[in-house]
């Protein structure tokens, strides 16, 4: 059996838009990943809500449990073994109060790479593969949505976007393989950033398909 990690933010956790709670277990994109890929598989859901990459969030009343970073390692040292870890951050880092950069996220996006490498080489004696996917694009609804204020409007959609292209590049140089949300589904129209319950869909049945080209040589 293969262990996958998904790390990612709400969009992972399953962030309902519509209710501002938990879409079910089934809906959410890990879920759906892991019911296409059957029981040779074993997909660790691990979204939070607010997760940068390696940034605290000073508006979090524990402002270091944003932190993707900090979190990591004993979120590695829980679930090892580990074969697959898929990251899925960024969107977060944008927001306007963490006066972050794109070239910041990829940085920070390498740290948690190195990081998920060595400390699984070092426990489990083998790195794990490592699927880097770019979060979908802030959509332009974002200046009618409730996180307005908290993204600075309409001056994070040209971030988000340059955001895909810069993890792209990132995948390559870190040997990574890559899936971009953004050419499988979009945001919703009510807040511009979370999948609806078809675009969790669309993206469980990609990553799995991904998964599969990943470990095609398993079997």
């Amino acid at each position: 059996m293969k262990t996958i990690l998904c790390y990612g933010d709400s969009n992972t956790w399953g962030f309902n838009y519509e209710t501002l709670e938990r879409f079910p277990y089934g809906v959410r994109w890990p879920n759906v990943m892991q019911k296409i890929l059957g029981d040779n598989f074993r997909v660790i859901e691990e979204g939070l809500n607010g997760r940068t990459t390696a940034l605290d969030d000073p508006n979090d009343d524990c402002p270091e449990a944003r932190n993707g970073l900090k979190y990591l390692n004993p979120c590695i040292r829980s679930h090892y073994p580990i074969d697959l870890m898929i990251f899925m951050l960024g969107t977060n880092d944008l927001k306007a109060d963490l006066f972050t950069t794109v070239d910041d996220i990829a940085r920070n996006m390498e740290r948690l790479i190195e990081l998920s490498r060595k400390e699984l080489d070092a426990r489990q004696g083998y790195e794990p593969k490592i699927l880097l996917a770019a979060p979908t694009a802030i959509g332009t609804s974002i200046e009618r949505s409730m996180f307005c204020n908290e993204f600075n409007g309409k001056k994070s959609i040209p971030l988000s976007a340059e955001l895909e292209e810069t993890l792209f590049k990132t995948s390559e140089r870190l040997f990574c393989y890559f899936l971009n949300a953004g050419e499988i589904t979009k945001p919703n129209e009510v807040d511009a950033i979370h999948f609806n319950r078809e675009g969790h869909r669309l993206f469980g049945e990609a990553a799995a398909q991904k998964v599969r080209e990943i470990f095609a040589q398993s079997f």
